[in-house]
């Protein structure tokens, strides 16, 4: 379970290896947001938070966050595809 979450990594570069359309990176960062969700509610769970702290704001922020790491690494994949190719 500790390595899970990066699958939906492997698959992002995978992706922009193989040339596949920008928009799979979505669904990717979706699933690994579903994976690292529960582990961080727990965190949260057990550590004090500020009165204004608001439990939506943070799954946004989640899915954002997890949508611009996948971006690079589909990045990476697609550059390093194009280096192989020229």
């Amino acid at each position: 379970m500790k390595f899970l979450p990066y699958l939906p990594l492997i698959a992002s570069f995978i992706l922009g290896y193989l040339g596949y359309p920008f928009g799979l990176v979505f669904v990717a960062a979706i699933v690994s947001t579903l994976l690292l969700f529960p582990k961080r509610r727990l965190q949260l769970r057990n550590q004090p938070q500020a009165p204004d702290r608001n439990m939506m704001l943070d799954g946004a922020f989640l899915i954002v966050q997890q949508t611009l790491i996948h971006f690079v690494v589909f990045a990476l994949g697609l550059f390093l595809m194009r280096m192989m190719a020229g």
